[in-house]
């Protein structure tokens, strides 16, 4: 089978990580790998912040808890993880300002960064929700602790590191999927 092929059918998202971090040369494969990725009209308008300072994922944590509901709250302690990045060495969040189709730059970006990690021996899992900590309209937003441009704004993130833990890939529903 083709190995790009194979590593995509082997992904899945992971929740747990080791507590080891990553090499200089594995943060620099994945900054290659996403400075790869496509952008529409080759705008190339995103920007990729790599935080491996657990202090300032930490801070990002705090703003999405002071955000977050019961709901929210009651599933990270059923995952049993205080951070909405799993306790990552890495946290990568994509940012975009206003060009055209930022949403679909981001999210070509973050699955190249998933599949480059899955390639490495690493584990990701796509991260929505520390966009709550980047709210526009939230004086205290974590968009000044990163240092974004104005009108800079949270598109995706993906937490990146070395699996604590195996998971199947989830199943596949050949449904989804129409022929014509």
């Amino acid at each position: 089978m083709n190995q790009v092929l194979k590593t995509i059918q082997e992904r899945s998202s992971i929740r747990s990580y080791k507590d080891i971090p990553l090499t200089q040369e594995e943060l620099d494969l994945l900054k290659n790998a996403v400075l790869a990725a496509p952008t529409a009209r080759n705008l190339q308008g995103l920007r990729y912040y790599f935080i491996t300072d657990r202090s300032i994922l930490k801070q990002i944590d705090q703003r999405v808890m002071h955000h977050a509901g019961d709901e929210m709250r009651a599933r990270m302690k059923e995952r049993g993880s205080e951070s909405f990045f799993y306790d990552a060495p890495l946290g990568v969040i994509i940012t975009a300002g206003e060009q055209r189709w930022p949403g679909e730059d981001a999210g070509i970006a973050v699955g190249i960064l998933s599949i480059a990690a899955q390639s490495m021996g690493l584990g990701s899992v796509i991260l929505g929700i520390p966009g709550m900590a980047f709210q526009e309209d939230d004086p205290e937003n974590c968009g000044k602790l990163l240092g974004f441009a104005e009108g800079e704004k949270f598109r995706i993130a993906i937490a990146i590191g070395h699996p604590a833990t195996e998971k199947e890939p989830h199943e596949k529903n050949f449904d989804l999927i129409k022929d014509f």
